[in-house]
């Protein structure tokens, strides 16, 4: 059961907050230690099975006055259900999509057998 703290510091000292939060860090099951707040005077615990009345007896006697404001499951974020893929029907411009492929292109080669239009009608393009 993983759980969340929210410890107030009285003490505002660089001092005190970094002694608290080495004695936050050592303790037992603690995964996350934070400084927070509009002063950086509230210490954020989040740990697995940590003992809170212990750590703050601990950050009472070592780091300075502390007050336990808020305690709280961290809830596992829920999985989403899957999306099942559709099958999509093929569109008629899947044929003239180009195909990826690691071959060099092939240049296509024509043979005129039979010239219609000859020489004498002025037409260029074939």
């Amino acid at each position: 059961m993983k759980q969340k703290m929210r410890i107030k510091l009285s003490v505002n000292s660089e001092k005190c907050r970094k002694k608290a939060m080495q004695v936050a860090v050592v303790a037992n099951g603690v995964t996350s230690v934070a400084m927070e707040g509009e002063f950086q005077d509230e210490l954020v615990v989040v740990g697995d099975g940590v003992d809170a009345a212990s750590l703050i007896m601990a950050l009472r006697k070592k780091a300075c006055h502390v007050t336990l404001e808020t305690l709280e499951e961290v809830k596992k974020p829920q999985k989403k259900p899957q999306v099942e893929e559709k099958s999509v029907t093929p569109h008629c411009c899947i044929a003239q999509c180009p195909v990826v492929s690691n071959e060099q292109p092939r240049p296509e080669v024509y043979r005129i057998v039979h010239d219609s239009y000859g020489p004498t009608t002025g037409c260029l393009v074939m």
